[in-house]
């Protein structure tokens, strides 16, 4: 049995490519219909004319800029009627300047950079679309967060402490918006295969390296973290709120093995870097 999606209106930020976009292909598949928002308006008319124009709205969003996402949360409801489900994938930390390095390394600008993009542009993004849930009787949000939100990320400490921030948010607004029945949780991806990480998996070596750190031996996909998104916000999960959901793999179970998986899983000499 498919989950209860049918005819949900989905808004999803970074829809271009990675996990947006198969966030988007996915509750397409379940039959709602998807508000899919990015930078690159290209990509998004792409995806819209494989998925169907009647069914995959994309708008042109800098989601950095407050005026843009009050204007495509407004196009979104004149297009649809409204607004069931929102997944807040934009963000990151290897796009942002001076989001990835050690924290002795970290400036003024780069943090103020990191914190926008990551926090405080999806918590107002969940503050305008729940306004906007609440006057439909309820819906679902899902901020997408990061495995070093939740464990420490030496060299990615900046972005990790972002996402852990978001992780926090997203406990309180489930608090906050239960009494309008919106449910909000988050999900926790370790290493997925998109174009971000792409250089770190550019070689079966670096691949197999990779690997190596999760049980089940392979990296993740979008599709995995999709599947998570899409149940969290699905009536199948209606008692699920405020929860964070890591989609990584086994590697939380793994944490304290690593040597052991290093035997189980051996890499060639030359592929750690």
């Amino acid at each position: 049995m498919g989950y209860q999606l049918k005819d949900r209106v989905v808004f999803i930020t970074g829809a271009s490519g990675g996990i947006g976009r198969a966030c988007a292909v996915e509750y397409h598949r379940a039959g709602c219909r998807v508000v899919a928002t990015a930078r690159s308006y290209d990509k998004l008319a792409e995806l819209s004319h494989e998925l169907g124009e009647d069914r995959v709205f994309p708008i042109q969003l800098d989601v950095t800029d407050a005026d843009q996402r009050a204007a495509a949360l407004q196009k979104a409801r004149e297009h649809f009627g409204g607004i069931d489900v929102l997944v807040n994938n934009a963000g990151g930390g290897s796009s942002v300047k001076g989001g990835i390095g050690g924290l002795e390394e970290t400036t003024p600008e780069g943090f103020d950079a990191v914190y926008q993009l990551n926090v405080r542009v999806p918590f107002f993004t969940a503050q305008a679309a729940a306004r906007v849930m609440a006057a439909r009787g309820g819906g679902a949000i899902c901020n997408i967060v990061s495995i070093d939100g939740v464990f420490p990320a030496p060299g990615e400490g900046l972005y990790g402490s972002a996402k852990a921030a978001l992780v926090s948010l997203t406990s309180t607004l489930a608090i906050e918006l239960g009494r309008h029945n919106i449910r909000v949780n988050a999900v926790a991806p370790s290493l997925i295969d998109t174009k971000l990480v792409a250089r770190h998996l550019a070689t079966d070596d670096q691949r197999t390296d990779r690997a190596s750190f999760f049980p089940i031996n392979r990296v993740g996909t979008a599709e995995d973290i999709a599947g998570a998104v899409i149940y969290l916000c699905s009536d199948e999960a209606g008692w699920t709120s405020g929860e964070t959901l890591l989609v990584a793999g086994g590697q939380k179970a793994a944490s304290d093995a690593i040597r052991w998986l290093r035997r189980v899983n051996p890499v060639p000499d030359g592929a750690k870097f």
